[in-house]
């Protein structure tokens, strides 16, 4: 009996071990994403942006290097600059946050372009957005569809 109960303690530790170990190398674990929102539109409209805050909590550098969603055939990472005296948008090819930082995407910022919807977004609606980062990081993250965001201040 006394074998029974050893092997019993064992395996329940060596699975707790192993559970911890495995959450603690899952990176998206240390991805945070908050105040995700996509801007409303007119329905005749086919592009909108999507704005968030990526905070990476990792040791390393994280790359956002594309994103998807449901809702519309193209997703693109765009930076909002000033050019003289004009704002240009710009799309970029990835978008780099250091360690220990966060990135605003945000109006007059970076953000996302949801290029030719299929179909109009509602107001108060959720969207599904997948963040794919390199080495393989895949984070999805809902955003509410809303003229002003989620107590974002424009």
């Amino acid at each position: 009996m006394k074998v029974l109960h050893r092997r019993f303690w064992f395996f329940l530790i060596a699975g707790l071990l192993l559970a911890a170990v495995s959450q603690a190398q899952d990176p998206s674990q240390k991805i945070l994403v908050s105040n995700a929102w996509i801007r409303a539109m007119p329905p005749s409209m086919k592009t909108t942006a999507a704005y968030l805050t990526i905070e990476n909590t990792t040791g390393a550098e994280l790359v956002l290097q594309s994103a998807g969603t449901t809702v519309a055939r193209t997703v693109e990472i765009h930076r909002m600059e000033q050019v003289g005296e004009v704002m240009k948008m710009k799309a970029i090819g990835e978008l780099r946050i250091p360690a220990g930082e966060r990135a605003e995407l945000a109006p007059k910022g970076y953000h996302l372009m949801l290029i030719d919807l299929l179909r109009p977004l509602q107001e108060g609606e959720t969207i599904p957005l997948a963040l794919n980062f390199s080495g393989g990081t895949t984070v999805h993250v809902d955003a509410v569809v809303s003229k002003w965001g989620t107590g974002a201040s424009q």
